[in-house]
């Protein structure tokens, strides 16, 4: 990124009222507009509110309510909600800049200041929490990523998720360390980014697998670049069918499990690890601890630790939100150690697998049954596009399974739109999965329902299943 667009921005923001003390909102893409104001803004000493420019008025009206900031930055006018009754300024990313004519501040005007982020775990549920993480954190996850995936100068990170979603602001974050660039995009086209790829204007890429699939389908599996050195996917679990088809391509897929409480990453499979050993995502990064707790998970086999995963290291979130001038309410730590809800194994060589998350967890007759699981199965059929699965409530069963499946052809992909019965889809399953974990219901759809972070709406395949 320009040093001197984001000095300008600084100058802007600081005209605005933006630093120590102050509550700065920023609403933007990770355009060059957006990422200069993040880099901006981590050098005000603010406590920074990030909000995702696909929330509706409504979402953005009630972060706002609850941030109550001094200043407002949008990506756009029309962006802006009218009815939050703040007394904000308010001013769109784009003219930021415009505020000052002066000297572009440099890093020395900046010194000792340090910011504080606010994240909203959603912000499309109506009950948006921010979770609160310090430079310290950011700087902690930031140096460690950039450590594991060798990171250094001359590399060029490609932003296309927003900075509202923490995978969006760690990559903007890192790229402080090496002395790596962030190549700003406003939003992620399939298109556009292979173009940039083949170009070699960029060396690594943050991606949900969701967007993997598409940069593949529109490439038609033609080889990645040797320019291309990592492309860290995470977010939500990667099919085993689409990392096969990436590998086959070459493509140097990362892959990575975190989550917004542990200011992003915890683990990571460097590219070649990832080709070495697929499905994993490696070990937890420099400075970070993982254990798991036996008790709260499946048992995998002898040997092979399986359970809910516990977490604490530097990069762990401060707490979540409470309101202006009120001390967050910290994370519910056991002696240090913070209870991800996510369950998974850790194998002799220390690499974590990630297998399912504790409250998507499914018990149908008795039976456990992780969601990832049958959506693995499923995503092997040869006429699946996308695929997840919910529980819901059954007066037989407990719960009983259901499979959204969006088949190939029906989000414009080559292919047969057909989708085959429940007899047909169970019959498929049945040298993969055991009779309690196939699906008693089939809701077929053009494509999965997804949160503005590209992450699958369980919420929305409930109300899908009829919930």
């Amino acid at each position: 990124m320009d040093e001197a667009a984001v000095g300008r921005s600084l100058a802007g923001l600081r005209h605005l009222g933006a630093g120590p003390g102050k509550r700065l909102a920023l609403q933007v893409h990770p355009d060059r507009h957006g990422v200069a104001a993040v880099l901006a803004a981590a050098r005000t000493g603010a406590t920074i509110s990030l909000l995702h420019p696909r929330w509706t008025r409504a979402e953005t009206s009630r972060v706002l309510a609850s941030f109550q900031p001094h200043v407002y930055v949008p990506a756009t006018d029309d962006m802006a909600p009218t009815d939050v009754g703040l007394d904000t300024r308010l001013v769109p990313v784009a003219m930021v800049s415009r505020q000052v004519r002066d000297v572009p501040a440099t890093r020395q005007d900046t010194e000792g200041l340090r910011a504080r982020w606010v994240l909203w775990s959603s912000g499309t549920t109506g009950r948006a929490r921010g979770l609160v993480l310090d430079d310290a954190a950011l700087e902690a996850s930031g140096r460690a990523v950039a450590r594991r995936m060798g990171l250094g100068p001359g590399d060029r990170w490609l932003a296309t998720l927003s900075p509202a979603h923490v995978g969006g602001l760690a990559l903007i974050f890192r790229s402080r360390w090496p002395g790596s660039q962030v190549v700003p995009l406003s939003r992620f086209e399939a298109g556009e980014v292979n173009r940039q790829m083949d170009q070699g204007a960029v060396t690594h890429l943050s991606l949900v697998p969701t967007q993997l699939l598409r940069l593949l389908e529109d490439r038609q599996d033609a080889p990645f670049p040797e320019t291309v050195k990592g492309i860290l996917v995470g977010g939500a679990p990667t099919p085993p069918a689409l990392l096969r088809r990436a590998l086959d391509a070459g493509a140097p897929v990362a892959l990575t499990w975190g989550m917004t409480e542990l200011g992003s990453q915890v683990a990571t499979a460097e590219p070649a690890r990832v080709r070495a050993r697929p499905g994993g995502v490696g070990p937890p990064l420099p400075g970070v601890e993982v254990r798991i707790d036996q008790a709260r998970g499946p048992v995998l086999g002898e040997g092979i630790p399986s359970g809910e995963l516990l977490v604490r290291g530097p990069t762990l979130a401060t707490g979540t939100w409470v309101g202006p001038g009120q001390t967050p309410v910290p994370l519910p730590l056991e002696d240090g150690w913070f209870r991800t809800g996510d369950v998974g194994r850790l194998d002799a060589r220390g690499e974590l697998t990630i297998t399912g998350r504790i409250a998507d967890r499914i018990i149908t007759g008795g039976v456990n049954v992780e969601p990832a699981e049958v959506e693995a199965a499923l995503l092997e059929l040869p006429w699946v596009r996308e695929a997840a699965v919910v529980g819901m409530p059954d007066p037989e069963w407990g719960q009983r399974v259901v499979a959204v499946v969006a088949p190939l052809g029906a989000g414009g992909a080559e292919g047969t739109a057909r989708a085959p019965g429940l007899g047909e889809l169970r019959e498929a399953l049945a040298d993969r999965l055991q009779p309690a974990k196939r699906p008693r219901e089939l809701v077929v759809v053009r494509a999965l329902p997804r949160r503005p972070n590209g992450k699958v709406d369980r919420e929305a395949l409930r109300q899908l299943a009829g919930g």
